[in-house]
C-alpha cells in the first residue's frame, strides 16, 4: 500500500483513540452528574457538623454555613455540567474530523472508519481492539444517556416536558439553569447593537396582544433585551421544569399556593365574570359571595352618588377619605390617579377622593384639609383590622368627625353615617365601631397588595366615578387573566416579562429594574408595582425553606417620563445597567384643562403628546445602542470630551405601547404586573404571597414604645438591646419634652383633635402595648 494510504489510516487510528477518550470522559461525566450534588452536599454537611462540634457551637450549620452549602452544591453541579458540555463538544468536533477523513457522517460512537488491511501487520491488532472498544463505548454512552434522563439529570434538550425536579430542589440546581448560565456566557461579548441589526430576530420578539376591545391592544417589544430565540427556549424549559404551567392553573383554581399561611391565592376570582363558573375554596364555591359583595358595593355607591344615602346632618357625602396603608392604599391610589386624568374626570362631579396612609400626623392633616366633616365619608381599609397605623389614623379621623359635628348628632349617629370599612374581619370592625351596614367584605385568600379588584378598590372608585367604571377596569384585568392562563409561554406577555426579569437578574447580574410610564396619569403605578414585586418576591428561602443562592426579586423603582429623564437617566445611560419598562399610549388620555395642545417651536407646530412620545421612542434606543467614540469623533467632538460623552449602550428594556388610557387598559396593566410577579416567583420557587419580612420591625417598634412609656413615667433612661438605640431614644425623649405641642390646622380652620385620657381607644388590640393613645 502506498505510504499516503498508511498515513491516512494511522491518522484515523489516532483520531479513534482520541474519540474513545472523549467518549469515555463524556460517559463518566453523564454518570456522575445525578449524584455529584448529593456527594458534595454530604461532604459539606459533614464538615459543617464537625466544625460545629469542635467549636461547641450548636448553630454551626446556621445561615452562613447553609449559604456556603447551597452555593457549593450548585458549583459542583454547574462544574460537572460545564465539563460535560466541553466533553460533548470535543467529541462532536473529533467526530466531524473523523467523518471528513472518510467522507462519511459524523462519528456517533458506533463505528470507526478503519481499513485494517491498509495497516502494517503490527498495527492491525490494535485496530481490531479499537473497533471493539468503539462499539462498547457507544453502548455505554447510550446506557448513560438513558440513566441520566430517567434520573432527572438529562440535558435540557432531552428532559421530557412532564419531568419534574427533585422535590425541594432549587431552580439553580437544575440542568436547565446550568444551560442558561452557559448560554449567557456565550452572549457576554455580544452587543445589543448587533442583535438589533437582525430584523428577523426583532420581528420575532415583537409580541402583540389583541382583544375584542377597541382600546385593549398591547404591543410588547422585547427586542432590546440581550436574548435570542435560543434564550427564550431555555427560559421556557426552566419554567416548565419548575412546573410553571401547573402553578398558574393552581393559582386560578384556588389551590393552596401560600404554604406558610395555609391559604389559596384567589385575587383572580375577584374580577371573574358570572359566566366564568365556580371557584372552590375548601370545597365551597366562593363566586356567589364574590358577586354578591360586588353588587352590594355597587348599590351603596349608587345610593351615595344619588344622595339617597347622606351624612348625619342630611347633607350629601361629597368627600371620601380612604384610610389604609400598603396594599390598602397604593393600588386604589394608583387606580384613582390614572382614571381621573381621562375623560372620566367629568364623572367625579365634585367628589373629592383622598388617601391617608402614613402615621405621620402631617399626612392626616393634609387628608382632611379644607374638608367639611358633614360631607365626609371615612373608609377604613384593613384586612385584619389590626394594622396599627391604619387604626390610629382611623381614631384620629373619627375624633375629628365627632369634634366637628358635636351638637348636631350623637357619636353613634356620626359613626354609622360617616365611617365605612373594607375588611376580612367584620367582627373586628364592628367592635371598633363600624356599622355592619357600612362594612364591606374581602377575604383571607386575598393578599393586601393584590386586593385592588376587591371592595378595597371598588368602594372608593365606585364612589368617585360610578360602579360601571370599576366594572370596565375588572374587564381589563380579566382579559390579561385569560391571556396568562391560555397563551403559549412564547407569546404570553406576563410569562415573558417574568422570565426576562429572572434572566436579567440572575444571568445578566442586573439587580435593579425601573418602570417609566410616559403618561403622567400613571405616576402612582411604579409605587404600586414596587410593593407588588418587592414584597412578593423579596425572599431568602424557597417554598421548601431552602436558602436561595440566587436572587428572586429586583429593586424596583420608577418615575413618569420625561421627569425621570431629568432626574436619574444619567446613571441609567452611563452608570450601572438597570433594565427598564417603558409604557406609552398612542393617544393622549384627554385634554382636561384646556384645548391648547400644540405650540410653535422653531417654526413648527409641536404637540405636547408627540413631544412626549418622541422621548418615549428615543430613550430605549439610546439605552440599547449607545454612542461610540468613533461616532462622536465623526461628529467633531474633541478627543478631550470623547470619554465623557461616550454612551456604552447595551442596556436592556421592554417597550409596551397601548392605544389609549382607559379603565380597561388600567385593568390590563394591573393584571400584567401581578402575573409577571407570580411568574417570576413560581420559577424561582418562592412563596410570592406571604410577607414575613415586615414583622420584625413591628415587634421591635412595640418594644421601643414600651421603653418610651417607661422612661417618661419613671424618668430613668431607656434600656434598649443596642446601646446606640438607647442613646438616640434618650435624646429623642429629651428633645420631645422641650417641643411645644403642634397647632396645625385641619379642615375648616379646626385643629387636629388631641385627646385627653377619656379619648383613649382600644382600637388595635387588648394588651397594654396595643392600646391606641391619642397623645396631647
Amino acid at each position: 500500500m502506498p505510504a499516503r494510504g498508511r498515513r491516512a489510516c494511522r491518522a484515523r487510528l489516532a483520531l479513534g483513540l482520541l474519540l474513545l477518550s472523549a467518549a469515555a470522559a463524556t460517559a463518566a461525566l453523564r454518570a456522575a452528574r445525578p449524584t455529584a450534588g448529593a456527594r458534595a452536599s454530604r461532604a459539606l454537611r459533614a464538615r459543617v457538623a464537625l466544625a460545629g462540634a469542635e467549636g461547641g457551637d450548636e448553630s454551626g450549620a446556621g445561615d452562613a454555613a447553609l449559604r456556603l452549602l447551597r452555593r457549593s452544591e450548585a458549583f459542583v453541579l454547574n462544574s460537572v455540567a460545564r465539563s460535560l458540555r466541553a466533553a460533548e463538544e470535543s467529541l462532536a468536533e473529533l467526530g466531524r474530523r473523523h467523518a471528513a477523513l472518510g467522507d462519511a457522517r459524523p462519528w456517533d460512537g458506533s463505528e470507526l472508519l478503519l481499513d485494517e488491511a491498509a495497516l502494517p501487520t503490527g498495527e492491525r491488532s490494535l485496530a481490531s481492539t479499537l473497533a471493539a472498544a468503539s462499539a462498547a463505548a457507544a453502548a455505554a454512552a447510550a446506557a448513560a444517556d438513558a440513566a441520566d434522563v430517567a434520573g432527572g439529570g438529562g440535558r435540557a434538550a432531552e428532559r421530557p416536558p412532564s419531568a419534574q425536579p427533585e422535590r425541594g430542589a432549587l431552580a439553580s440546581q437544575l440542568p436547565e439553569w446550568a444551560a442558561l448560565e452557559a448560554h449567557a456566557a456565550s452572549l457576554r461579548d455580544v452587543h445589543l447593537r448587533e442583535l438589533l441589526a437582525d430584523t428577523e430576530r426583532s420581528a420575532a420578539l415583537f409580541v402583540p396582544h389583541r382583544t375584542g376591545e377597541r382600546d385593549g391592544e398591547i404591543a410588547a417589544d422585547f427586542s432590546r433585551h440581550k436574548l435570542t430565540k435560543r434564550t427564550l427556549e431555555l427560559l421556557v424549559r426552566l419554567a416548565e421544569a419548575m412546573g410553571l404551567r401547573g402553578k398558574l392553573r393552581g393559582l386560578f383554581r384556588g389551590e393552596l399556593m401560600n404554604g406558610t399561611e395555609r391559604r389559596p391565592v384567589l385575587h383572580t376570582a375577584l374580577r371573574a365574570a358570572p359566566s366564568d363558573g365556580a371557584v372552590f375554596v375548601d370545597g365551597t364555591d366562593v363566586m356567589p359571595e364574590v358577586l354578591a359583595s360586588r353588587q352590594r358595593v355597587a348599590d351603596f355607591a349608587r345610593d351615595v352618588r344619588s344622595c339617597r344615602r347622606v351624612g348625619c346632618t342630611g347633607r350629601p357625602l361629597r368627600n371620601v377619605v380612604v384610610v389604609g396603608i400598603g396594599g390598602s392604599s397604593l393600588g386604589p391610589a394608583f387606580l384613582y390617579e390614572a382614571l381621573r386624568a381621562t375623560h372620566l374626570y367629568e364623572q367625579l362631579d365634585g367628589v373629592q377622593l383622598r388617601f391617608l396612609a402614613n402615621i405621620d400626623e402631617l399626612d392626616a392633616a393634609r387628608a382632611i384639609a379644607q374638608l367639611d366633616a358633614a360631607e365626609t365619608l371615612v373608609v377604613i381599609t384593613s384586612k385584619t383590622f389590626r394594622t396599627r397605623e391604619t387604626l390610629i389614623n382611623g381614631c384620629t379621623l373619627r375624633t375629628w368627625l365627632r369634634t366637628q359635628l358635636r351638637g348636631q348628632a350623637s357619636d353613634e349617629q356620626i359613626d354609622s353615617s360617616h365611617i365605612a370599612a373594607c375588611t376580612a374581619d367584620a367582627a373586628a370592625a364592628e367592635r371598633w365601631g363600624v356599622s355592619r351596614a357600612l362594612t364591606f367584605a374581602f377575604w383571607e385568600w386575598v393578599g393586601g397588595r393584590f386586593s385592588v379588584t376587591s371592595s378595597v378598590g371598588q368602594l372608593p372608585i365606585a364612589l368617585a366615578f360610578g360602579p360601571e367604571v370599576f366594572d370596565e377596569f375588572l374587564q381589563g384585568a380579566r382579559d390579561i387573566d385569560r391571556h396568562c392562563l391560555t397563551a403559549p409561554f412564547e407569546r404570553n406577555l406576563p410569562v415573558l416579562m417574568g422570565l426576562l426579569g429572572l434572566w436579567n437578574l440572575n444571568f445578566q447580574n442586573h439587580t435593579a429594574r425601573a418602570i417609566f410610564p410616559y403618561c403622567e396619569a400613571l405616576w402612582r403605578l411604579p409605587a404600586h408595582v414596587q410593593q407588588v414585586e418587592m414584597e412578593s418576591n423579596g425572599k431568602r428561602v424557597s417554598t421548601h425553606g431552602r436558602l436561595l443562592d440566587f436572587h428572586a426579586a429586583e429593586v424596583t423603582f420608577g418615575e413618569p417620563g420625561t421627569t425621570g429623564q431629568h432626574s436619574f437617566f444619567q446613571l441609567l445611560h452611563m452608570g450601572q445597567t438597570v433594565p427598564a419598562d417603558f409604557i406609552g399610549f398612542a393617544q393622549s388620555p384627554g385634554e382636561l384643562a384646556f384645548e391648547h395642545t400644540a405650540v410653535a417651536l422653531d417654526g413648527c407646530a409641536v404637540s405636547h403628546h408627540d413631544e412626549l412620545m418622541a422621548n418615549f421612542f428615543a430613550q430605549p434606543d439610546a439605552l440599547a445602542r449607545g454612542c461610540t467614540a468613533a461616532e462622536l469623533r465623526a461628529l467633531g467632538v474633541s478627543d478631550e470630551l470623547v470619554p465623557h460623552r461616550t454612551f456604552p449602550g447595551d442596556r436592556p428594556s421592554t417597550v409596551l405601547l397601548m392605544p389609549r388610557l382607559t379603565a380597561f387598559a388600567v385593568g390590563q396593566l394591573l393584571a400584567l404586573y401581578e402575573h409577571r410577579t407570580a411568574v417570576q416567583g413560581f420559577v424561582c420557587g418562592v412563596n410570592s404571597f406571604d410577607q414575613w419580612g415586615v414583622e420584625l420591625g413591628k415587634e421591635l417598634a412595640q418594644e421601643v414604645r414600651a421603653q418610651m412609656r417607661a422612661a417618661r413615667s419613671s424618668g430613668e433612661p431607656p434600656r434598649c438591646a443596642l446601646p446606640s438605640t438607647a442613646r438616640l431614644l434618650a435624646r429623642y425623649l429629651e428633645l420631645a419634652a422641650q417641643t411645644p405641642p403642634p397647632t396645625a390646622l385641619a379642615g375648616g380652620g379646626a385643629r387636629l383633635p388631641s385627646a385627653d385620657s377619656a379619648a383613649v381607644r382600644e382600637c388595635v388590640g387588648e394588651t397594654e402595648d396595643e392600646v391606641c393613645v391619642l397623645e396631647t
